[in-house]
């Protein structure tokens, strides 16, 4: 913010695009950006699908669900989870932090 701030003052005080630009070390793109509008533009995060977990997340959320109703001592922990998992299909090679990341989330989510 301090940035655009200090560009657009730069720019109104007759400095060039390319000036501003070596000056602060950024691209040109972003002094333009800064000139056109005093907050800079949202970024925009990418949609990512989970190829490793696709296939296996059904299970996940099956044994989630019976957790619930499960008696607290009873419950799967996620390393539980994982280890089940490649027991019952090791044809869908899945890492553990990548379990433990799912079902923390999911558990969040149910809870």
């Amino acid at each position: 913010m301090e940035l655009f701030e200090e560009i657009r003052r730069g720019h109104a005080a007759g400095e060039t695009i390319q000036g501003l630009a070596t000056k602060h070390g950024i691209h040109r793109r972003m002094v333009r950006q800064a000139i056109s509008a005093a907050v800079p533009p949202a970024r925009k995060k990418p949609a990512r699908e989970k190829p490793r977990l696709g296939p296996i997340r059904d299970q996940i959320e099956q044994i989630l669900l019976l957790d619930l109703e499960a008696p607290r001592k009873q419950r799967h922990t996620a390393h539980r989870i994982w280890t089940r998992l490649r027991a019952e299909h090791p044809e869908y090679p899945v890492g553990e932090p990548t379990v433990r990341r799912y079902v923390s989330q999911r558990k969040r989510d149910l809870a």
